[in-house]
């Protein structure tokens, strides 16, 4: 009688663990993967079915990746295997309090991943807006040039006052991105919003074409297509009969664009935030010079390697200049110019190359020292001292070209506006801060400043 009490009970435990264990792990679990210096956060998030199997997600936050769809091969009290098709990856780990201690292998290579309870959204972005919000949130669309509709949320504060109010039209950086410029759950353009609102200023922001609910498609735009999909934006404000002053606030590309836009006479005001002013194969030439700084390469391997992607860079401005796109092949530039460039560098500058869209060589020839000097209304422009994408000296060169601009330089904030440590883009995820405020409050004085 005692063994079979023992049997039934093994039996019984058994069957329920599996559901104890669904119900210990239901929620997201966060770890980051590392690759050197490099740092890439991933997000699992648990379910659970009616019947008490296991569902899973994967999330990778800097990489605007959400949803992406897991398979739970195997879980138990104390272990767990999961699988991606989607991205050829598995984990494999073991749960312990708190905890889930396994690898992460993907493509041949393998990587420890330990993974812990995530904090709640509240606590990790305690920025992003909350309801119940002291002025108006209106759902809208307006049409860009060639027709697409753009999905947009209009923000009105609240106010008696006869006086026409101000508004800023916003575009967000390089990339599709939605109208709060979302970013491993920051919303930087929501928190302006709210800010603005809160303060008696109006706002548009809007998905990006091709994005959201927005149309259009965005691996055809370039930047002059993004411009001219915000000039719609300032057209829509002006017809709203509340509003008075339109100006653009732009971050990171979205920056370069409020100059553009300004140099065409089309805004009363800009704001640009981290905005690139010297040209876009200069940015990208710094860029890629900091990522190799990251990697283990000797001299000689970093200096073939600057030099075959500036090559890279200047064959496709001559395609540009030409009016020609033509594939390039990485292999035989580097063979021809005697550049022996490390593997990695080559099959980085070959995916460039397969998934090279209009946007790509249309930034590469961007030069805004060609229409910078033709702003003529009051404009503001700020970058982080810690800024690792649009380096701070991009100031001296809206300054000069642009002498009206009020230019200010912040310490200790990074590309995003955010108070850094290094600046480095693997911190975003980590900050909690969306946007510091001292930018809200110079943004806030400077549009109020306006006649």
């Amino acid at each position: 009688m005692d063994k079979l009490l023992r049997k039934i009970l093994t039996v019984i435990a058994v069957t329920v663990l599996p559901l104890m264990q669904a119900n210990a792990l239901t929620g997201a679990w966060r770890g980051e993967l590392a690759f050197g210096q490099m740092k890439l956060p991933l997000v699992f998030n648990f379910s659970e079915t009616g019947g008490g199997s296991l569902l899973c997600t994967l999330d990778s936050p800097s990489q605007g990746a959400k949803g992406i769809p897991i398979s739970v091969t195997f879980y138990s009290a104390d272990s767990l295997s999961l699988s991606c098709s989607a991205i050829g990856a598995t984990y494999t780990g073991r749960i312990k309090p708190n905890l889930i201690d396994g690898i992460f292998q993907q493509k041949g290579f393998s990587f420890p991943l330990k993974l812990s309870p995530d904090s709640p959204i509240k606590e990790r972005r305690p920025q992003t807006p909350r309801p119940p919000f002291p002025y108006s949130i209106i759902d809208t669309t307006f049409a860009a040039p060639d027709g697409a509709i753009m999905s947009a949320t209009l923000t009105v504060p609240m106010t008696e006052d006869s006086k026409k109010i101000p508004a800023v039209v916003m575009v967000t950086g390089s990339g599709p991105q939605n109208r709060d410029e979302e970013y491993c759950d920051h919303k930087p353009f929501a928190v302006i919003a709210d800010f603005l609102a809160r303060n008696g200023i109006a706002s548009l922001r809007y998905d990006d074409r091709g994005t959201g609910r927005s149309g259009g498609n965005y691996l055809t735009a370039t930047t002059y297509t993004i411009k001219d999909d915000a000039v719609s934006g300032v057209d829509f404000l002006r017809s709203i009969p509340c509003i008075g002053k339109v100006g653009v606030l732009g971050h990171s590309e979205g920056g370069t664009i409020s100059f553009l836009i300004g140099a065409e006479d089309k805004a009363d005001f800009i704001v640009s935030l981290a905005g690139m002013a010297i040209s876009g194969k200069e940015t990208l030439m710094r860029q890629n010079s900091h990522s190799l700084d990251k990697m283990t390469l000797s001299d000689t391997d970093k200096a073939n390697s600057l030099k075959l992607i500036e090559l890279v860079f200047d064959t496709i401005i001559g395609q540009v200049q030409r009016g020609v796109v033509a594939t390039l092949d990485i292999d035989e530039l580097s063979i021809d110019n005697n550049l022996q460039v490390p593997q990695q560098i080559l099959q980085s500058l070959k995916m460039t190359q397969s998934t090279r869209a209009p946007w790509f060589d249309a930034f590469l020839v961007l030069d805004p020292r060609e229409f910078l000097g033709k702003v003529t209304c009051p404009a503001l422009a700020i970058n982080g001292e810690k800024d690792k994408q649009v380096y701070p000296d991009n100031l001296t060169v809206i300054k000069e070209y642009v002498p009206q601009a009020k230019t200010i330089l912040i310490p200790e904030l990074n590309h995003l506006m955010q108070h850094a440590v290094t600046g480095e883009m693997t911190e975003y995820d980590g900050i909690r801060e969306t946007i510091s405020p001292d930018v809200l409050d110079i943004i806030v004085q400077f549009i109020k400043k306006q006649p």
